[in-house]
């Protein structure tokens, strides 16, 4: 007879997980909401970017523990799609979607041929080690493998998603849980430019050293940068604040990002000069500031407020401690016992880097449930 396995949340990981075992093991699947894959939905604006072909050890909070899989990941990924009959595009920037560029599409696609007892608003209250095999709800299973999504986006449930009792029953420590991929809220009364948007640098800093920086649109929020490099610096910032937390941070602006200062001096040279080149909105509020005009155009300064959650959040800092898990993100001390994706500590910026990693992670957990056979 076929091994059982029991899968703990019905997202990316954890169908690409029984899809990729289903032929060696009986999978069950519990989902505590309606139907599958639901979050896949709202991926890449609903075209779901599904991962990325430059990936590097700084799109992750935690290059040491990534560190032997980072090489692998896009082969791994180009394979499996390949595998699922899953044709891809990719974008100049390196993103990847399904061909389709349709979140809706691939969720068809994955589910298709998806051959597993799926369970339902089923929300797992209890996974219990009974000598070498697991009671989940007092259904007995050979092996576990936790893929509880986070709770980024979805407000009706607290940060630690409703999973903290279930994994301290487990015995599996957890690091403070932040959301990152999100509007980067700031001291500064924006409500002036409000809707606006500007290409722009945005840097991050600390008192003492620059820890990001990257050019793209930003759309200013009332009390917030929005907008991709938004989201990128938004993760920088979190992890930056979690490993430093007493230190000062600070994003600039470089709103004129194609010229350098000194071209810049010179197209500039009054406040007046400023409604030459920005919209009238931006212009009034750049004549507010108080700062010299060169630095009103090149490095606007904005003092970040960390550790908030709007409503675009889409990824969650924190999770299972890294220490907990092998490099096959098996649970040391409890053989059998998987944990991967969300639900572990490692996120990476925005760019398909965490569906990237919710894939991938699937594929080294199924590789190593097979190799147990």
């Amino acid at each position: 007879m076929k091994k059982r396995l029991a899968v703990i949340g019905g997202g990316v990981s954890g169908v690409t997980l029984a899809r990729l075992v289903q032929g060696s093991f009986n999978v069950t699947i519990f989902e505590r909401e309606s139907s599958l894959l639901q979050k896949l939905l709202r991926t890449g604006n609903g075209r779901a970017n599904i991962y990325n072909r430059n990936i590097h050890s700084f799109a992750y909070n935690d290059e040491h523990f990534l560190s032997e899989h980072l090489p692998h990941i896009v082969k791994t990924l180009d394979d499996l799609f390949s595998a699922f009959n899953i044709v891809t595009y990719t974008d100049t920037e390196g993103r990847v979607y399904p061909y389709s560029r349709s979140a809706k599409a691939l969720r068809a696609l994955l589910i298709k041929d998806l051959k597993a007892e799926v369970k339902l608003e089923h929300n797992v209250e209890e996974i219990v080690k009974v000598r070498d095999k697991y009671k989940v709800d007092g259904e007995e299973f050979d092996a576990v493998a936790l893929t509880m999504g986070s709770s980024a986006g979805l407000f009706k449930y607290p940060l630690d998603n409703g999973n903290a009792a279930l994994l301290s029953a487990l015995d599996l420590e957890t690091t403070a849980l932040v959301p990152t991929i999100k509007t980067i809220k700031v001291k500064e009364n924006l409500k002036r430019i409000e809707h606006e948007r500007i290409t722009a640098r945005v840097t991050l800093m600390d008192d003492e050293n620059v820890i990001a920086s990257d050019v793209g649109e930003v759309l200013f929020k009332k009390d917030g940068l929005s907008g991709i490099v938004s989201f990128i610096l938004s993760s920088y910032l979190e992890w930056a604040v979690v490993r430093y937390p007493k230190r000062n941070y600070y994003l600039t602006l470089d709103l004129m990002p194609e010229f350098s200062a000194r071209y810049t001096a010179e197209i500039i040279k009054t406040t007046d000069d400023l409604d030459n080149v920005f919209s009238p909105n931006i212009s009034h509020y750049l004549k507010g500031r108080n700062e010299p005009l060169l630095d009103r155009v090149k490095a606007l300064t904005f003092t970040p407020i960390p550790k908030n959650n709007p409503e675009n959040t889409s990824a969650m800092h924190g999770g299972i401690k890294l220490s907990k898990l092998n490099t096959d993100f098996e649970v040391r001390e409890s053989p059998n016992l998987f944990a991967l994706g969300e639900v572990i500590n490692i996120d990476g910026i925005c760019g398909g880097y965490n569906l990237a990693f919710a894939f991938y992670s699937a594929k080294v957990v199924s590789d190593a449930l097979l190799r147990k056979l």
